[in-house]
């Protein structure tokens, strides 16, 4: 069976964006997997390979990273399961998909980065602090209180891409949910299940609609 490393935090909260990109893909193509739970801290120790970041997909010998690379793998390897990627052009559409929905991950550090230090396992904490305080210059608890607020007009505003494109489509693939939805699903996941202020009714209600469908199909409660 399919081993999947995911980076999970206090009470088992999986949080990472990437990682649920990978969690929705198995699902879709109803592969049979394992959770494995991951720290910041012990990513290292993940067997065959050196890997620095989460998802790690094992699957007998093959060991692989990076969400996207992982997707390809998944459909190169059961291509008789339900396809991530459909076609050329859906997955060049997939690729544009995921360039956007990265670009949206420093607005929500702003918005939640002290909300996703409280969720992380105690261990994590030291490092996540260090290492984010660094790359932003200043403490968690200024950067939320400081830049909070207007990361998230800065995100809402982004987002009405996603809302006039589900005005003529229920899913990113089109008739039925696709890698592509599962790119930005994974973003705004990781959105509302850490922060403390950000409420599914900040959303548009096409946006709405369309997570709550991805939740419905594969069966999604947290």
């Amino acid at each position: 069976m399919i081993k999947l490393y995911e980076l999970t935090g206090n009470n088992n909260l999986i949080f990472s964006p990437y990682c649920w990109r990978i969690r929705l893909a198995l699902l879709h193509k109803k592969v049979r997997f394992s959770s494995e739970k991951t720290a910041f801290i012990d990513i290292k120790t993940i067997p065959n390979g050196n890997f620095k970041t989460v998802p790690v997909l094992l699957d007998n010998d093959t060991a692989i990273s990076d969400s996207y690379k992982i997707a390809e793998y998944l459909d190169a390897t059961y291509p008789t399961q339900p396809l991530l990627f459909n076609s050329k052009e859906l997955c060049a559409f997939s690729t544009f998909i995921e360039g956007w929905a990265n670009a949206l991950h420093s607005d929500i550090a702003k918005i939640a980065i002290a909300d996703i230090y409280d969720h992380l396992q105690e261990k994590d904490k030291p490092y996540f602090k260090t290492s984010r305080e660094a790359f932003f210059g200043d403490t968690l608890a200024e950067i939320q209180s400081k830049d909070g607020d207007t990361a998230k007009i800065t995100l809402l505003a982004k987002l009405t891409v996603l809302d006039k494109y589900l005005d003529k489509f229920e899913f990113l693939g089109g008739t039925t949910p696709l890698y592509s939805d599962f790119i930005v699903f994974g973003t705004l996941q990781w959105l509302l299940s850490t922060s403390n202020t950000f409420q599914m009714s900040d959303f548009s209600p096409a946006v709405q609609s369309w997570f709550l469908s991805l939740k419905k199909i594969y069966d999604i409660n947290d």
